[in-house]
């Protein structure tokens, strides 16, 4: 493996997926237990409540975890007074989070059962926002194995606590109450690893100097990335209005892939983002080649991992989520559209990032979600589930487009840009032509996955099938 794959290299990227994989089974453990033990109802009440929170998490994060790595991986000389400056601003941040909870929780959320796993959750949030800028300097360091020990001490309580819940026949908050026990534990090891070897040294008083600048670095990336989690809540939130906690929870089954596809993602970019900023900052060739290598094989994998659960999702739901799941079948196969647009759409956020253009991805972002929000308000009240599930498609496909568009005007990779803005665009056009002239395509959703064959046999035509050479560009150290 060491001679493939740097060693270094292997190490982190294999820490961060041991560890955010610890902590995202955990979490897809309880989704499992909600499903299975408590119902669909139950699981649309969960559903609802995480939506939320996971959109409030990145409020006190708010582009400060990206700048914590950016800045400290070039600039290790300013760790205390970047350190304690981001700490303050999520302290002004957290506290705006607890007052709109419980506003939003009392005035706004009429279900008692959401409501109360609201509160539960966005407890853990403010916990998580602790825990996530330590691991932001484990990040800036390369010494990510930091971040497996602290997620696998979260993922091993929640376990724990849920097979404990479940032998007493505890009730769902209580049960939903173990994600705040690991998350204790995960905050307190990650402060202890980070006062031990990193030295923070003495909080570091307010500069406002410095936390001007840190803003103005932070708050274009915290606005987008608000939008794009916004985006992919929009559907279960804007579904809250219209149906039932158990047709909700339906939907919640389907929709956990694309969410899974997202958060799989942004773990990759964020181990790559470091070399990712090198690339473009310095403007080598190499830059171009990088981009290019990782948004065409990751439409490849992305595509081929789309196929495979369009043709396995009725075993897929009735295995996770029980029997009575395999009624989101439907609206999974259509979900699978999704799965390498959220890959694109979470790679080219991070590519713009690192090559220091707000104004690309705040753009992108601010037209996905206006149009979503139009989108699923309009197709849900009319269709319901399917309608929801098209809506989000629709909205992937307009963030791809400006991404891909923005990716062609620019620098960092124009080639792919344009081949990709082809192949989507292409394939888009003519199964949409087909949909409406052949009738084979009329049955059922097929025509998902004649998409999906489209995309790929265009993306090995225009770029050709994955080299050696592009793999090692990607893992090359020494860049």
């Amino acid at each position: 493996m060491s001679g493939l794959i740097p060693r270094r290299l292997f190490i982190n990227t294999a820490a961060v997926f041991a560890g955010e994989g610890f902590a995202r089974l955990a979490t897809a453990l309880m989704v499992i237990v909600v499903a299975r033990r408590y119902g669909p109802a139950a699981l649309g009440q969960y559903g609802y409540a995480v939506a939320c929170a996971s959109v409030l998490v990145l409020v006190p994060d708010f582009g400060l975890h990206l700048y914590v790595v950016r800045e400290l991986s070039a600039h290790r000389d300013r760790q205390r007074a970047i350190f304690w400056s981001v700490c303050w601003v999520k302290l002004i941040l957290t506290a705006g989070v607890i007052l709109f909870a419980v506003g939003f929780g009392s005035w706004g959320v009429p279900d008692t059962g959401r409501r109360v796993l609201l509160y539960l959750l966005v407890g853990r949030v403010i916990l998580q926002t602790f825990s996530q800028v330590c691991m932001a300097v484990f990040k800036a360091y390369e010494q990510m194995h930091h971040i497996a020990l602290i997620q696998l001490t979260n993922a091993a309580l929640v376990v724990l606590w849920i097979v404990a819940a479940l032998t007493l026949g505890a009730s769902l908050p209580v049960a939903v109450a173990a994600l705040v026990a690991g998350q204790i534990a995960e905050t307190w090891l990650g402060w202890r690893i980070l006062r031990g070897s990193f030295s923070p040294g003495r909080p570091y008083g307010w500069n406002p100097e410095i936390i001007r600048v840190i803003l103005v670095a932070s708050v274009p990336i915290g606005i987008t990335a608000l939008l794009q989690a916004f985006s992919l809540r929009i559907d279960i939130l804007v579904l809250g209005f219209y149906v039932s906690n158990w047709a909700l929870g339906l939907f919640q089954a389907a929709a956990w892939f694309p969410v899974g596809m997202y958060l799989a993602t942004s773990l990759l970019m964020g181990v790559l983002l470091p070399k990712l900023s090198r690339l473009l900052r310095s403007g080598q060739p190499e830059g171009s080649a990088y981009v290019m290598g990782l948004v065409k094989n990751g439409l490849l994998l992305t595509g081929l991992g789309g196929l495979a659960v369009w043709f396995g999702a009725p075993s897929l739901l009735a295995w996770l989520f029980g029997p009575s799941s395999v009624s989101a079948l439907t609206c999974l196969r259509i979900l699978v559209l999704m799965l390498p647009f959220v890959f694109l759409n979470t790679t080219l956020f991070h590519v713009f990032v690192a090559a220091r253009q707000p104004a690309v991805y705040l753009g992108a972002l601010g037209l996905g979600v206006t149009a979503g929000l139009a989108l699923s308000f309009s197709l849900t009240s009319a269709y319901g589930l399917l309608g929801a599930a098209m809506a989000d498609v629709a909205r992937e496909l307009i963030i791809s487009g400006a991404y891909l568009f923005f990716l062609v005007r620019g620098e960092p990779a124009r080639h792919a840009g344009r081949a990709l803005l082809g192949i989507l665009v292409g394939a888009t056009v003519l199964i949409t032509l087909g949909y409406w002239g052949a009738v084979p395509l009329h049955w059922g959703d097929k025509w998902v996955a004649a998409w999906m064959c489209m995309v790929l046999a265009g993306t090995v035509l225009v770029l050709g099938l994955p080299n050696r050479g592009e793999w090692r560009l990607l893992t090359d150290d020494t860049l």
